[in-house]
């Protein structure tokens, strides 16, 4: 008999342990009763781009002979991150894609080039055919933005009549 008391206070004993804490007051002056806080935080990682298509443009005989045509316009990527982060622009394959009635010229994808700014595109920063960080931050931001301009090679030799097209990829990733 006294084996079983001892078993049910000891479970009671566990029990009460386990529940959780009640209710607390406090009757002195003054009086504090303190609530014990948490907050789980998780990644807070967004990129936008202004607009998600570019025309690179048609390329003209004076394209041709200068090797290149810039598009007439930009893109802009922006983000908002709650720690360090990076963006990164490659193609999304390594040659263009090509529809027309002559040979798929199997134009390269690091025949589109990119820059910061519109007068870097003699020297550009990066191409399509690799991974290449389009700009970073050490911390976090609320709005960071950076343009991201394109010039396209174009060859007598190889760059047939047709439409040509290439994904562009952004992708925003924390280290």
């Amino acid at each position: 008999m006294n084996r079983t008391r001892i078993a049910l206070a000891a479970s009671m004993m566990t029990l009460l342990g386990s529940a959780p804490m009640m209710a607390q007051t406090c009757t002195t002056n003054p009086c504090t009763v303190g609530v014990a806080t948490t907050a789980t935080v998780n990644d807070v990682l967004r990129l936008t781009l202004d607009q998600v298509t570019l025309d690179l443009g048609t390329p003209t005989e004076a394209d041709y002979d200068a090797t290149f045509k810039d598009a007439a316009s930009h893109r802009t990527a922006t983000v908002k991150a709650n720690r360090p982060w990076h963006v990164a622009v490659i193609g999304a394959a390594s040659t263009f894609g090509y529809t027309g009635t002559l040979t798929n010229p199997n134009k390269t994808a690091s025949d589109l080039m990119w820059s910061k700014t519109s007068g870097g595109l003699g020297t550009p920063d990066g191409n399509m055919g690799a991974s290449t960080n389009l700009f970073s931050g050490s911390t976090g931001t609320g709005s960071s933005a950076q343009d991201i301009y394109f010039r396209t090679k174009w060859t007598w030799a190889s760059d047939v009549p047709g439409n040509y097209s290439l994904t562009v990829n952004f992708t925003l990733s924390a280290p």
